[in-house]
């Protein structure tokens, strides 16, 4: 006798959504993320590919950035159409598609967030060490890289391992390609997962963040505590003589935004200069000259504060709701769900604006490729010149 019990397949699944119009309202949102993402990340690839100024040792982590979320972007076009499908049977993307998708977005997300983070850890460790380039030469950096890819790769594929091929697929309640809900234990996965994983980038960025702002203030603090002595301007160099005999400190800090070296010895300081004598042509009053440290002094306080406050923001903002709705929802299948997973992806396109938009080597560079002006780009890469050289 067969078993009149409908399996989990045969139940007639209703969809969460009250109206095609928040479908619709849903798959605009991908799509301006897909837009500005696809633009803004593709812009920095560019500028490392046509000019030599942005290939520093820190952009590396910038450059691992935007190729995790320019590939996040270009999976969305097929959520979108996932979106605005009515059902699994009039889907307009094939289900062994959308399981690629919804695997390859998990993978490039964490992958991002990863980044952040590491990114994060770095910038902590260049602030504190004087010599950085015993701690960070390139196979550790190349170690961290593949690193930021390995773990959300291998944590993606233990459903695949665990529950089958159909753990990735079509989810006929949100209408978007993610876990398979007819797959058993993957939405347990996804919340354990994340609340593995989230809690603890979180803590390392901010953790990071302060060491650094908590440094540079310390640094700042010594600078303003040298005390008022002559200058000398020694081959071509001015230099702030002191009368300190501790051992010379650097302190080196990057910042979002900010690719060059903030350096003040506490045994002297240099700037440039001509090569005069100070006796001949006698430097501005003393009030005047602390007057516009003091504001040059300021205004880097707050665009240092500011970097770091707009990183940590966002990251709050944008991949903080998800996880923690994933966390506290027993089951996910709420229309909420996939516009705070919506928000986790828009940090693809926003996170060019963070870490480019302020930084001096992106922004020049990006500028002149937005506004065709490739003639202008510095520092031309080889590529580049080739090119101008062959459109005359």
């Amino acid at each position: 006798m067969q078993d009149p019990t409908p399996t989990k397949a045969d139940v007639p699944v209703s969809s969460v959504y009250d109206s095609f119009a928040e479908k619709q309202l849903l798959a605009a949102l991908y799509s301006l993320i897909c837009l500005m993402g696809v633009v803004g990340n593709s812009s920095v690839l560019l500028a490392v590919i046509l000019s030599r100024k942005p290939r520093t040792t820190t952009n590396v982590f910038v450059v691992n950035l935007a190729v995790a979320d320019l590939l996040s972007c270009l999976n969305l076009p097929i959520m979108i159409l996932a979106v605005l499908s009515d059902s699994r049977e009039d889907l307009l993307v094939s289900e062994s598609l959308c399981a690629v998708e919804g695997f390859l977005l998990l993978v490039c997300v964490w992958t991002s967030l990863n980044n952040i983070t590491i990114f994060a850890v770095y910038r902590a460790f260049i602030t504190r060490r004087k010599n950085r380039s015993r701690l960070f030469n390139r196979r550790r950096l190349a170690a961290l890289v593949v690193t930021t890819w390995l773990v959300p790769f291998a944590v993606g594929l233990v459903p695949t391992v665990m529950y089958g091929f159909s753990s990735y697929g079509y989810d006929d309640k949100l209408s978007t390609c993610t876990f398979s809900p007819a797959s058993e234990g993957t939405g347990a996965f996804s919340r354990i997962t994340t609340a593995l994983f989230y809690p603890v980038q979180l803590t390392v960025t901010f953790a990071s963040y302060a060491v650094i702002l908590y440094t540079v203030r310390q640094h700042v603090g010594r600078v303003d505590a040298i005390p008022k002595q002559p200058l000398a301007v020694v081959s071509g160099v001015m230099s702030l003589t002191s009368q300190s005999r501790g051992p010379q400190q650097l302190v080196h800090e990057e910042v979002p935004g900010h690719s060059q070296q903030l350096r003040a010895p506490t045994s002297n300081l240099l700037w440039s200069g001509t090569h005069r004598s100070l006796h001949a042509h006698p430097l501005p009053t003393r009030s005047s000259t602390d007057r516009r440290q003091a504001r040059r002094q300021s205004r880097r306080n707050i665009d240092i504060n500011l970097s770091l406050f707009l990183v940590v923001f966002f990251f709050v903002i944008c991949c903080g709701p998800y996880p923690v709705l994933l966390i506290l929802l027993g089951d996910k299948s709420n229309k909420v769900v996939p516009f705070f997973a919506a928000i986790l992806v828009s940090n693809s396109c926003i996170n060019p604006v963070i870490y480019t938009a302020r930084h001096p080597d992106f922004k020049t560079v990006i500028r002149c490729i937005l506004l065709c002006r490739l003639s202008k780009i510095p520092m031309k890469s080889a590529f580049l010149r080739r090119i101008l050289s062959r459109l005359g």
